[in-house]
């Protein structure tokens, strides 16, 4: 449990890429041009999934992914996909080839390593993440590697804007 709490300190101090996530514009699984201002900061909690179709663990997470929003459908999920393992940018075909067999019921977005880092607030190291996002808009916490429902749903049942939701005050 503490290297847990370790972890998600480390990955919630302050992010080091200064970024506007509303002011963000990415291609959808569609190819169109889409705002993120459109799904993030709009008075919802936010869980964004860094993952690739070609990832074997994030793979592994998306039955997690679907669950999650099957037990919170009011907390919005958005799917943000790389090209895998060069961190390029995502490839279409790729990723529509991947959901024609696989559905996805959430929107898909595709990016590189840079606008994947801009989107979560510092540098991405690696996939799967999960960026949890403030109502308004702020990311808040990014877990790398495959998460469980119930952290997710606890790190925002336990946040407390007042104090660090890892403090001792965190249950």
């Amino acid at each position: 449990m503490k290297r847990i709490l370790f972890i998600l300190l480390l990955f919630s101090v302050t992010p080091s890429i200064k970024a506007d996530v509303l002011d963000m514009r990415l291609v959808n699984i569609s190819g169109t041009d889409e705002p993120m201002s459109d799904y993030i900061g709009k008075g919802k909690w936010v869980v964004v999934n860094v993952w690739s179709p070609s990832c074997s663990a994030c793979v592994i997470e998306l039955p997690t992914i679907k669950t999650f929003i099957e037990r919170n459908p009011n907390i919005p999920v958005v799917g943000i996909t790389l090209d895998f393992p060069s961190f390029a940018y995502g490839k279409l075909d790729v990723l529509q080839d991947f959901v024609r067999e696989n559905p996805l019921d959430y929107p898909l977005f595709l990016a590189d390593i840079n606008q994947a880092s801009e989107l979560i607030g510092r540098w991405l190291v690696g996939i799967p993440l999960i960026a949890i996002y403030h109502p308004d808009g702020r990311p808040l916490v990014r877990w790398p590697g495959i998460v469980e429902i119930d952290q997710i749903e606890d790190y925002i049942k336990n946040y407390k804007e007042e104090s660090d939701p890892l403090s001792i005050d965190f249950e």
